[in-house]
């Protein structure tokens, strides 16, 4: 039995924040033409908080979902 399974249900639920920072990056340099350093600053600050924030909410879902799929499996196993 592996009872770390809940940090791996969370991060790889989780994992998509990391994509949307990745994502605001690619962003910021290709679309984005923004030249002073305060904005750039306050873009990056938001956006960390935003992909922080996205991570949560996914890695909630994702290991509430895990629970309940691995609380199915566990109560359907007959004991004798």
């Amino acid at each position: 039995e592996d009872y770390r399974w809940w940090w791996t249900a969370f991060f790889g639920s989780g994992s998509s924040g990391l994509y949307v920072f990745v994502y605001s990056i690619m962003y910021f340099w290709t679309r984005l033409h923004i030249n002073r350093l305060d904005s750039t600053i306050l873009y990056f600050g938001y956006m960390g908080i935003i992909s922080i924030l996205f991570m949560l909410l996914t890695g909630a879902m994702g290991t509430l979902s895990a629970f309940c799929f691995v609380r199915a499996i566990y109560g359907s196993i007959k004991v004798d």
